[in-house]
């Protein structure tokens, strides 16, 4: 029976088929002001899958299924046409161009707006905003890419991420956005791939992200994946190739150099003579020539960053299919990244399967799934730090090949190829089911359930290395004592459930309203398990069973918590010209105790059209003009679980029972519980104008706001003899003041189509009262400061003579001429502590970005850039201090740059560096103005240059369209630091790369 229906299904398709086969249409698409063929327009037959593109002359041929006798003609930037067809004539269709932004709908908080119609700060990218910056992760391509989201990096390495602020500083702890795709909350914006992303949409203002109520305070990052649309099937695959290479690299100097530097250390110090001989450091590269084991010149960047390029590749399968009942998108991603050094890459898949059915004319179902698996492997220990560190004259292989000894045993090269590995792997699956109903005229109704597993494991095995000497015979160095294995388990559950009701009409008379209300529960389980051992007799086996049982550890953990929320929207608009809209969420977070546990946070905004007004209405150079103002609420709870809790922490001590050493568990309360805290709470007020002229060619968005984040979490001082750590309560503020502005510029010159755009924007910290100060290092927070300010002292140059020491004031009885002198603002005589003072903000401020795009008969060109117009940041001590313990090397751009005995007054008067001292690292390299420089920079992000084909040659082998490109991401920078650093660059980190691609895309 089977057979017979599979038979009769293929005669009855073949029949369709044959008596479609004259049901041909053909036409070209042209534009309506240029007159100019459009290639790449999208002609499709509505409610069938039927489709095509036009070519480059903007032809286009279609088979009209039986029954068909209309075709849709789309484009991007341009008005959708449908327009009635005979098979066997030819029409000729003309689009107009459509640049009104403002009519474009945008994702909100559980809904969609029109842009025009927003009254809180929103801001947005497109796709091809998005996947055209030929990033790995989407939080690479958010930099610069819209006002007032800062995106900052210290890190080029494989894998590397990203932090995001969004309008500055939010609180003193976790500053991250909440990130929520297709409705469901992630744990980080790079859990999704950039070619998926439709569109995202940032929460910057309380009034726009308060309907996110206790998570939504530091702003809210949407973004919808693409989804399928009625079509023919298609199928796509994406290749890139890519090469890195470092930006910026601080370089060291040799051996003979590094000895001489060192002996004249060693005098200024005291010593009557250095280390090294004249005559030693004169025959030392002779000697080299000689017995290079016993003399060794070693180029450790060499020897370490073996490859000059990182390699960088991803491949993508798109598949995609739709009908009026069905429509699937279907994605599988890989991408892998190399380093400079070997056994540290990074490699990552990504599937999603999009599914959207139209059970009936009122029901429709999502179902989507996702899948995400990381794997990064790393050396056990980092060896850029060494790497820097390390001076020439250690070894780094004997002649015969064997691992040299090198400085007590820390040969980065034998640490990165023997000394053990991290591997972490990360996994997680997740999927959304999704119904929407509609039983009568705008009102839908949306139930949906998403549950993410997460399960990841790590493992990082430290090997013992035996080192020989250069003569063969075994030696007694070993770089550490004992073989060390650590392994963990963790497993994290989290599921969002919601309920959704919708109302929206438009009433007589030009009144609209908008209603949602609804109902959200999320619930997050984690656990965790970690074992280890150590006394490893085979290096070469990396797994628990082969270490010892005497020297074994293990530990577990396990956290829970839920929230539970109600939320409600009203908007209200009056003939397009007066906006309103309130919204309030109630929050109860079992993180809190049940006394404390809810909270309300409300919002309201308003917006006024004035270009829908009667005395602008005729003005033909104003096309929009909106001005929006609100005011608003939202919190934050990511604090940790059960702080108001009295928890037990659990130890393991060693006693001596009985003649022998015997483990024993013991538990007790470390940590004071503060039975009443509760929420962060953060108040913002917005203003702005959105704004459109010369025919929506020209937009503009403007903003102004002020944020106050108050009873914010802090672990104030409690009295010592209470015997607890000092607990977390409910007592600072902070604020921030900040503007944004974003100008973006299309148009069309005959049959070259083009856009500009940029943004700025600025944001500053004010720390309010703290009840006290917290030091973070060489940065401060208290009251007045901004936020991780630095503070320190003011220098005044270098001490020239003996008399300028003497007649003061110094830091300490070893400051001698050539040391950093500073300023007394106290006036007491001394250099102390006292002295320091506020100096300046570390983040970032002045934010700035913009591209520019052009299109040409199947040519696309694009440019981005991005930058930082002010930022105070502090040189590293890997580039500015030499003989870093002790033994170091010695930076090369200090040569001939730093005070010395040696040198004229002249030169000494003219000396960027201090002297060269061990016993004056004190005085010399504390953090004071002497080393803050502006790390002010403009770098293009990315530049990318392709050819889109379209012929009839393609498709009659059954291919679409063919895309190459060239592309480059970090090129190009600008800044008054020193060329050999980067202005984003982590002090002894993994470089910052410049990766250059090349890539093909063919659509079947």
């Amino acid at each position: 029976m089977k057979k017979q229906l599979l038979f009769l299904c293929a005669v009855m398709l073949l029949a369709v088929r044959l008596a479609g086969q004259d049901r041909q249409v053909k036409g070209t698409v042209t534009d309506a002001a240029g007159k100019t063929p459009l290639p790449g327009a999208t002609v499709s037959v509505p409610g069938t899958p039927a489709g095509t593109t036009t070519d480059n002359n903007g032809h286009f041929t279609l088979r009209l299924p039986a029954g068909a006798g209309k075709i849709t003609v789309s484009m991007l930037n341009y008005a959708s046409q449908t327009l009635d067809v005979t098979p066997g004539q030819a029409v000729e269709v003309s689009l107009v161009t459509n640049t009104r932004e403002l009519d474009e709908t945008v994702v909100v908080g559980y809904g969609r707006q029109k842009k025009k119609d927003l009254t809180g700060a929103v801001a947005t990218i497109s796709a091809k905003d998005v996947g055209g910056r030929q990033t790995l992760k989407v939080s690479d391509a958010l930099q610069g890419a819209m006002a007032g989201v800062s995106v900052t990096r210290s890190s080029g390495s494989p894998g590397g991420g990203s932090s995001i602020l969004i309008r500055g500083i939010t609180t003193i702890g976790t500053n991250g956005p909440l990130v929520i795709v297709d409705g469901v909350p992630v744990s980080s914006v790079d859990n999704v791939n950039p070619n998926d992303v439709e569109s995202l949409s940032v929460l910057k203002d309380a009034a726009s992200a308060s309907i996110y109520g206790s998570r939504g305070a530091a702003g809210v990052i949407l973004i919808t994946t693409k989804r399928a649309g009625n079509g023919r099937p298609s199928l796509e695959y994406n290749y890139e190739y890519g090469a890195q290479k470092a930006t910026a690299m601080p370089k060291y100097v040799g051996p003979q150099d590094y000895m001489r530097y060192f002996n004249e250390q060693a005098v200024n110090d005291g010593a009557a003579s250095g280390a090294y001989a004249q005559p030693f450091i004169d025959a030392y590269l002779d000697s080299n020539r000689v017995n290079p084991d016993e003399f060794p010149v070693t180029d450790w960047e060499k020897s370490l960053l073996r490859h000059r390029t990182a390699p960088r590749q991803r491949h993508e399968v798109i598949f995609t299919s739709g009908t009026d009942k069905l429509k699937t998108k279907a994605s599988l991603s890989y991408s892998k990244a190399g380093a400079f050094y070997d056994n540290y890459d990074f490699e990552r898949y990504l599937l999603r399967v999009n599914n959207d059915l139209q059970i009936n004319s009122k029901l429709s179902a999502g179902l989507d799934i996702f899948y995400k698996r990381t794997e990064e492997n790393s050396p056990n220990t980092d060896p850029i730090y060494l790497s820097r560190i390390m001076p020439g004259i250690y070894d780094d292989y004997y002649s015969d090949g064997r691992f040299a000894i090198s400085k007590d045993g820390r040969n980065p090269v034998a640490q990165l190829y023997g000394g053990g590995f991290n591997r972490d792997r990360y996994n997680q699956i997740g999927g959304r089911l999704l119904f929407n109903f509609r039983p009568v005229d705008g009102l839908t109704l949306t139930a949906q359930v998403a549950p993410t597993f997460d399960m990841d494991k790590f493992k990082n095995f430290s090997t013992q290395i035996k080192f020989t000497n250069p003569n063969g015979s075994p030696s007694t160095v070993v770089n550490q004592p004992r073989t060390t294995l650590g392994e963990s388990r963790n497993e994290n559950i989290s599921i969002n459930g919601q309920l959704l009701a919708n109302y929206a009409r438009s009433l007589r008379g030009g009144h609209d309203i908008d209603v949602l209300a609804g109902y959200e529960e999320n619930y997050n389980n984690y656990e965790s398990l970690s074992a280890g051992r150590s006394g490893f007799p085979l290096t070469g086996y990396p797994y628990l069973n082969a270490g010892s049982i005497e020297l074994r550890t293990n530990s577990g953990a396990a956290s829970e918590s839920a929230l539970r929320s109600f939320f409600g929207r009203l908007k209200y608009a009056y003939k397009g010209k007066y906006l309103v809209q309130g919204n309030l969420r109630y929050d109860k977070s079992s993180r809190f105790g049940k006394a404390y546990r809810g909270a309300v946070f409300p919002s309201v905004s308003a917006g006024w059209t004035v270009s829908e007004e009667s005395f602008l209405k005729g003005a033909s150079w104003l096309s929009f003009l909106k001005v929006r103002g609100s005011w608003g609420e939202a919190g934050n709870e990511r604090i940790g679980n059960y702080p108001y809790q009295a928890t037990l922490d659990f130890t393991n001590a060693l006693f001596y029972q009985s003649g022998g050493v015997v483990p024993l568990s013991g538990a007790g309360q470390q940590v004071y519980a503060v039975e009443n805290i509760s929420w962060e709470t953060t108040r913002t007020s917005d203003i702005g104008i959105d704004a459109a002229f010369l025919d929506s060619r020209l937009n503009i968005s403007a903003g102004y706001f002020k944020k106050s984040t108050f009873d914010i979490l802090l672990p104030l001082d409690i009295p010592l003899y209470i015997g607890y750590d000092k607990p977390n309560q409910n007592a600072g503020t902070l604020h921030v003041k900040g503007w944004e502005l974003d100008v973006n510029w299309r148009d069309q010159i005959g049959k070259v189509r083009y856009s500009i755009g940029a943004n700025f924007s600025d944001a500053r910290s004010r720390i309010g009262d703290l009840k006290g100060t917290e030091f973070r290092g060489d940065q401060i927070i208290r009251n007045g400061s901004e936020y991780n300010e630095w503070f320190g002292y003011v220098s005044n140059g270098l001490f020239q003579t003996p008399e300028e020491v003497t007649a003061g004031p110094v830091m300490g009885a070893n400051t001698k001429p050539g040391d950093v002198r500073y300023v007394d603002m106290n006036k007491d005589g001394v250099i102390t502590p006292d002295d320091k003072i506020l100096l300046g903000g570390a983040l970032p401020r002045h934010l700035y970005g913009g591209n520019v795009r052009a299109d040409y008969m199947g040519f696309d060109a694009g440019l981005t850039f991005q930058g930082v117009g002010k930022k105070l940041s502090r040189l590293g001590t890997d580039i500015v201090q030499p003989f870093a313990e002790a033994f170091g090397n010695v930076p090369q751009e200090m040569v001939g740059k730093f005070w010395s005995k040696n040198n004229t007054a002249e030169q000494n008067l003219q000396a960027a560096y201090p002297r060269l001292s061990r016993t004056s690292n004190g005085n010399n390299y504390t953090l004071s103005d002497y080393w803050l420089k502006s790390g002010a920079y403009f770098r293009l992000k990315n530049a990318t240059l392709g050819y889109t084909l379209r012929e009839q040659l393609l498709k009659t082998v059954g291919v679409q369209s063919l895309r190459v490109y060239l592309s480059a991401n970090d090129f190009l920078s600008f800044s008054k630091l020193p060329k050999y650093l980067d202005p984003e660059a982590g002090s002894y980190s993994y470089p910052i790369v410049a990766t250059f691609m090349v890539g093909a895309i063919v659509k079947f």
